[in-house]
């Protein structure tokens, strides 16, 4: 049995916030639900059916659980799950008290192998059905990310605590480093596409482009790291079209799930991330400054909600100066995950992610044109940013 009875009779008074005393469990059932699809999780639907002591007629609730696979024999899924669970529990629901928008679901029970999350399908928010999002959906993004980081801002206020002293142990980096294989696979296969564009075989890069390209694998493993020169806050860094559920009504919050990436580190990393993933290139170079002036008018709102002034805590200017300093990292993990969506399912083997997908990669670049013009535009601003960066 995935949860006991003891365990529904407490989400039931997490989610009444009533004393247990006044409540009564009269049924529960946990079904999978196969219509949600991840990689760290087993996905169910509960259903609560109960009665209190002022309501003695049945009532429903239905609430989304995510469990550790029972089959699990990958350590470091277990690790990242437990990563995230820690976050419901002790970060983000207090977080989410420091904000006047809704920007994640709200949790009621977690274990070291199970989250119990409020079904946000029931309060009218939904998947977007692109990987790319309108202008619409970017908008909702936007507005969910300025208050995520603004919530974490007032949270250290508050608490006169730095989240990355107090908690570091907690937010440990899960998707960008050199021990990371899916990361470093696609590295490879960024760095090997890169070496093979007939600009850089000429005498200007060919001396010096292997430094040039260790440079960028350097920086991309140090700009994951808490900041020594920008102001953090808690990053989501993942925020691709399928971690964000958006509201039918555009001009609210997105709400954002899958807290497992989080890092301590500048804002400029999210809104980059955020910018890279979910818009095609021309359209990212047209809405770019837009967004980021968006970004920024939502964030100094969710401040002075607070009584705390953006510009006493992140300028405009600082954040300006990082998200180009943050450009590298957002379009090398940009081109990364464009190594493994992009391509045919089929592709996607244990071995194409973990051990080396370069010349699946380079082999596909010759046998589909749209592939090959979608890496080379990566590849191509890759080095334009790192020649103007390192």
């Amino acid at each position: 049995m995935l949860l006991t009875q003891e365990e529904c009779v407490q989400i039931l008074k997490n989610l009444l916030n009533i004393a247990i005393e006044q409540l009564h469990l009269l049924d529960f059932q946990v079904e999978r639900d196969i219509s949600a699809v991840g990689y760290l999780g087993d996905y169910y639907t509960l259903s609560l059916s109960y009665c209190t002591e002022d309501n003695k007629t049945p009532q429903q609730q239905q609430l989304f659980v995510k469990a550790l696979p029972e089959k699990s024999d990958e350590p470091e899924k277990e690790t990242i799950f437990r990563k995230e669970a820690w976050l419901y529990d002790n970060l983000l629901t207090d977080m989410q008290k420091y904000s006047k928008s809704k920007w994640s679901a709200k949790c009621y029970f977690t274990r070291s192998d199970l989250l119990v999350l409020e079904n946000i399908k029931h309060i009218g928010y939904s998947a977007a059905p692109k990987r790319l999002l309108d202008a619409d959906q970017l908008h909702q993004l936007l507005r969910s990310l300025a208050a995520f980081h603004a919530s974490s801002l007032v949270y250290e206020q508050r608490n006169n605590i730095n989240i990355g002293h107090k908690f570091g142990d907690r937010l440990l980096e899960i998707t960008i480093a050199p021990h990371i294989a899916w990361y470093t696979t696609g590295l490879s296969a960024i760095l090997a596409v890169i070496k093979s564009l007939p600009q850089y075989q000429t005498s200007q890069y060919v001396d010096g482009l292997d430094d040039q390209l260790a440079a960028i694998a350097r920086r991309t493993y140090e700009q994951v790291a808490p900041s020594t020169k920008y102001r953090n806050v808690i990053c989501h860094r993942d925020l691709w079209a399928g971690n964000i559920f958006f509201s039918a009504d555009p001009t609210n919050a997105g709400l954002l799930i899958d807290f497992q990436t989080s890092r301590y580190t500048p804002p400029a990393v999210d809104l980059s991330f955020s910018i890279y993933l979910n818009l095609a290139t021309m359209e990212r170079r047209r809405l770019e400054a837009n967004c980021i002036d968006f970004y920024y008018n939502c964030l100094q709102q969710n401040l002075q909600d607070f009584g705390l002034q953006s510009s006493e805590l992140i300028s405009k200017a600082e954040l300006l100066q990082s998200y180009e300093e943050f450009r590298l990292l957002a379009a090398v993990y940009s081109a990364a995950v464009a190594t493994v969506v992009k391509v045919p399912p089929a592709f996607v083997t244990n071995e194409f992610k973990y051990v080396d997908r370069s010349d699946i990669i380079l082999d596909y670049m010759r046998e589909n044109e749209e592939f090959r013009a979608c890496m080379v535009e990566y590849c191509v601003e890759i080095m334009e940013i790192a020649s103007a960066n390192l």
